[in-house]
């Protein structure tokens, strides 16, 4: 930086910073007043005042002497008279009143004070009458007339007295004498007093302006002075501000003014103290910022190096973390898919625990590899969760058959308790959920031993458009210290956990649980049990699946099933499953009377229709065991189900596999159990195939599937699972045989690989996309990469949809089923609608897999819900609701995709497409024709109700 630009910045900011200072001090000038001003309001205005005081008080009293020598002068006037009068008494009457109108009264009309005189009488004569308007006689007079006449109600007093109003002044006299019957009166002259008044007026202003004149030259003179004194100190600021810092200020004679200009002579000096200071300052501080900014300059040159050494660490995890995924997400496809495809088989008991054992530990593996994933994407804050039909119930189930033999080794037993009220099938995460249920149980594993871990999962809130569900697990607490305690109630009861915190591996654990809980808008918390353990619970907010209809419930209505299990807990877990069932369970605790119960029921033709044995009450002495229940299936012909958990199972199986009707293991299961119903009361129930398999849809033509896979073992499950589908599939085991297959032939749908050698997928999606002409096939990815910006990269290459291995069975026809919709109008709408039937009573049944009683209530479910239905769909054409539209027309098509009425499932249908593409354009494109084909075939359906008995129509009418 230049030198001279240092001493300009040095010498700028204390001048600078007084002028701003002084101009954003400075007030509006318009609004202050100046010193002149400001002297003449205080000296001008004073004197003023008291001039006019003055002149006031000297005018009044000169009135008041005036008017007092205007009265004294007639009293005197007529008491003269008087006495004049009362001298003359001796003469005649008329020698003496002519006397007095000649002489006297003449004499005192001289006067410039008085106006005119009277002498009245209140006794009449002959001569001289008395006045009727008056009441007196009128003696002698000189002088006009007075303005206000003396009457006779006057004279009533015998004292002089003083008459005056608006007009006239008068004063009375009485004459001497023993009666008083005459009177003098004296009329002043007004115009005498205000003359003299007008005087007094006159002198009193001219010395007011005196006076106001003498202060304004004073305030003049002193404003002068002080202006001047104030001009020079004034321009000496002025210098200051400028920088000017040896200007002073001269002393005055006066002492105030004096000892300000002393003050702005201290502030110069101050000012000039602190300039000199500030440059030093400044010129150190720059020093010292030079420094500094080399300082940064080299931390920002390691920072950008640390930034991207750390980047490219990131990179390297990332990538190594999807490889890793990859690879091991490969083979855990082909492991769990060909372990599904092999338990469709005819497998015994123990050979289908076995691979339900290898398919829970694979997917514990996958839940292993998530846990590792879903670790750093919390952290970064990428954490997208999955939106699939799953089934929670089935979730809870194979994580407990997961984690079973862990709690075994610490004696302990976990019992599922599952709400009847839990709908079949939800949508959420079901690998996220996964990882929070194995998370919770791994909990109170680690916390507890000998004894029970219930786990209960209840239905808190259901709504058509929510599902609230709370899953509590509580543990015995007595493997656990008061650290790891105190732990737990910070990880789950805090508000705010502190993340930076070091925690335990089981902490880490619970964290991670929270963490994706409050991702999916749950909760946690833990409270203390009454046994002393504690209870933690999760409460889950999930969406129901609309597309799908209401599974068929099994029912075995009479069937008695005896449990004898000394465990009260897991007694009370079949016993409520068999009652959901319709089944009549019979609670034995006291297993040592076992064999005297069977007995007495068998004697008594009451035996049960199967007996569930705990492996319990052998404690652990097993040929005991066998032998007994050999005898009773030798004796009482029982048919046995042993309860137990596999280890112990295994120990008695070759001795009893012969004799018993199936064995249980623990966790007992709701599809174990079932199982093991259907076989126990084979005669009291329809028996359909249970393979565990999702049916195949009934397509509206046969799809046409092109899968495209490098890995033999995926493209073969890939085939397995979509040729089960009644889905015609072509297999590609690279891009180029893939982009070959499709430019030969034509494709409803295509399964794409991503990672493939030479062409990968993405690759071939671009050629495919570049070679379209008309309708679009749409891609769906097939990898192992799990990550959302794997997703959104797929997406944006022109993939239309994505799958992350490992691919389930219910995941791939979720996905069939959701395309083949969306394409499948481009046909149907070219079918008539006339040319189907109204109601087809043998595809219900074959919707319904022959179960005639289920065809009816799902066609009497569809039926009775039309009124409704049309109803809402007019309510919200008329308020423009477009998405409602779209969701009820959509939840009708579901409906009717399990019933036999294909005219209504295809204008639904259609109706669907229009409204799901309408929301992207502009309302005024709507075709309403499609709305009124669905009101159309909706009353049609009506009235063709109201004429069929449906019990008849399906059989099932009793006659």
């Amino acid at each position: 930086m230049p030198v001279k630009s240092e001493k300009t910045i040095a010498q700028g900011p204390p001048s600078t910073m007084a002028q701003n200072n002084a101009k954003s001090s400075m007030p509006d000038s318009s609004t202050l007043r100046s010193l002149r001003a400001t002297l003449f309001r205080f000296t001008v205005a004073p004197a003023l005042a008291l001039a006019i005081t003055l002149a006031l008080v000297f005018t009044l009293q000169q009135m008041h002497d005036r008017r007092q020598l205007l009265l004294s002068h007639g009293h005197a006037s007529a008491e003269q008279l008087a006495e004049l009068i009362a001298m003359s008494g001796g003469q005649p009457i008329e020698l003496r009143m002519e006397w007095l109108r000649k002489s006297l009264l003449a004499l005192m009309l001289e006067k410039d004070m008085v106006r005119s005189v009277h002498i009245y009488s209140t006794e009449a004569s002959e001569k001289q009458p008395l006045n009727p308007n008056t009441g007196l006689g009128l003696l002698a007079s000189v002088g006009p007339r007075p303005a206000t006449p003396i009457t006779r109600e006057h004279l009533q007093k015998r004292e002089p007295f003083i008459f005056e109003d608006e007009e006239s002044l008068q004063i009375l006299q009485p004459l001497k004498g023993d009666i008083l019957t005459c009177w003098i009166s004296i009329e002043l002259h007004r115009p005498y007093f205000l003359v003299g008044t007008y005087q007094v007026l006159l002198i009193g202003l001219v010395g007011l302006i005196i006076c106001t004149l003498a202060a304004v030259a004073w305030s003049v003179i002193l404003s002068e002075r002080f202006a001047l004194s104030l001009s020079r100190m004034g321009q000496v600021l002025q210098a200051v501000g400028r920088g000017e810092f040896d200007r002073r200020a001269r002393e005055t004679g006066n002492r105030e003014v004096a000892q300000m200009a002393n003050q702005i002579n201290e502030m110069a000096k101050n000012l000039a103290n602190y300039q000199r200071d500030y440059k030093a300052n400044l010129l150190q501080s720059m020093d010292d910022l030079r420094q500094s900014l080399d300082s940064m300059e080299e931390q920002n040159i390691e920072l950008d190096l640390a930034r991207k050494r750390a980047q490219e660490a990131s990179r390297i995890k990332s990538t190594f973390l999807a490889n890793t995924s990859h690879e091991i997400r490969t083979p855990l496809n082909g492991i769990i898919g060909f372990t599904n495809l092999l338990l469709k088989t005819e497998v015994d008991e123990l050979q289908q625990d076995y691979l339900q054992t290898i398919l829970r530990s694979s997917e514990n593996l996958l839940t292993t590899i998530n846990d590792i994933l879903d670790f750093s994407r919390i952290e970064s804050g990428n954490l997208v969760l999955d939106h699939i039909p799953m089934d929670l119930g089935q979730l809870l189930e194979e994580t407990l058959q997961i984690l079973a033999p862990y709690a075994y080794e610490h004696h302990l037993e976990l019992v599922p308790l599952i709400d009847s009220q839990l709908p079949a099938t939800q949508v959420g995460d079901p690998l996220r959920t996964k990882q929070i249920l194995t998370n919770l149980l791994g909990n109170a594993i680690r916390s507890s031993e000998n004894g029970n871990i219930p786990v209960q999962l209840s239905v808190v809130n259901s709504k058509d458009s929510e599902l609230v569900l709370r899953i509590s697990v509580t543990d015995l607490g007595n493997r656990i210290d008061e650290a790891g305690r105190s732990e737990l109630q910070q990880i789950l009861n805090t508000k705010t956990p502190q993340h930076s915190q070091q925690i335990s591996a089981n902490g880490l654990g619970m964290s991670i649980a929270r963490s994706l809980v409050e991702r999916m808008r749950g909760s946690t918390g833990i409270e203390e049990a009454d046994s002393g353990g504690s209870h933690c619970w999760v409460q889950l907010s999930l969406q129901p699946e609309r597309n799908r209809g209401v599974p068929p419930r099994f029912q075995c209505p009479g069937c008695r099933i005896l449990i004898a299990d000394p465990n009260h807990l897991t007694r009370t877990q079949v016993a409520q499953l068999l009652s959901h069932w319709q089944a009549e369970p019979v609670e034995l605790s006291d297993t040592e009377t076992l064999q005297p119960v069977i007995e007495q029921m068998w004697r008594h033709d009451a035996l049960p229709d199967a007996v569930i044995i705990d492996t319990a009450i052998a404690k652990g002495d097993f040929d005991s065991f066998s032998v007994q229940v050999q005898s009773l299936v030798d004796a009482y012909q029982c048919q046995v189900i042993v309860l137990g958990a596999p280890a112990e199972l295994r120990r008695c199986y070759e001795q009893l596999r012969t004799r018993t009707l199936t064995f249980l293991g623990k966790p007992v299961t709701r599809e174990n159990l079932l199982r093991a119903l259907k076989r126990a009361a084979p005669r009291r129930n329809q028996q359909r195939p249970s393979s565990g398999a999702i049916p195949a849809l009934p397509w509206p033509a046969t799809p046409r599937i092109l899968a495209v896979d490098d890995h033999a073992a995926n493209r073969r499950l890939v085939g397995e699972l979509l040729r089960t589908q009644d889905i015609e599939v072509v297999i590609a085991a690279s891009g180029e045989e893939a982009l070959q297959h499709w430019q030969q032939s034509t494709f409803d749908l295509i399964f794409m690989d991503i990672q493939m050698p030479g062409m990968d997928g993405i690759e071939a999606t671009r050629r495919i996309r570049e070679q379209e002409a008309g309708r679009r096939t749409p891609i769906i990815a097939l990898t192992a990469h799990a990550g959302a910006e794997e997703k959104a990269r797929l997406l944006s290459a022109g993939l239309d949809d994505y799958l992350s291995k490992p691919v389930s069975e219910a995941q791939l026809t979720h996905m069939i089923k959701r395309w083949i919709k969306i394409i499948t109008p481009q046909v149907v709408e070219k079918l008539s609608l006339e040319q189907m039937r109204l109601v087809d009573i043998g595809e219900s049944l074959t919707l319904a897999n022959g179960d005639m009683k289920l065809a009816r209530d799902m066609l009497q479910m569809l039926l009775d819900g039309l009124v409704c239905d049309e109803r809402e769909l007019q309510r919200l054409l008329s308020t423009g609701d477009l998405k409602g539209m779209f969701e009820l027309t959509h939840r009708m098509h579901g409906g009717c995709c399990y019933c036999g009425v294909a005219r209504l499932r295809e204008a639904t249908c259609v109706l669907q497409e229009e409204l799901r593409t309408l929301q992207e354009r502009e309302p005024a494109e709507f075709d309403r024709r499609k709305l009124d084909a669905v009101f159309r075939e909706m009353r049609a359906l009506r009235e063709w109700a109201s004429e069929q008995n449906l019990d008849a129509l399906f059989g099932l009418e009793v006659a």
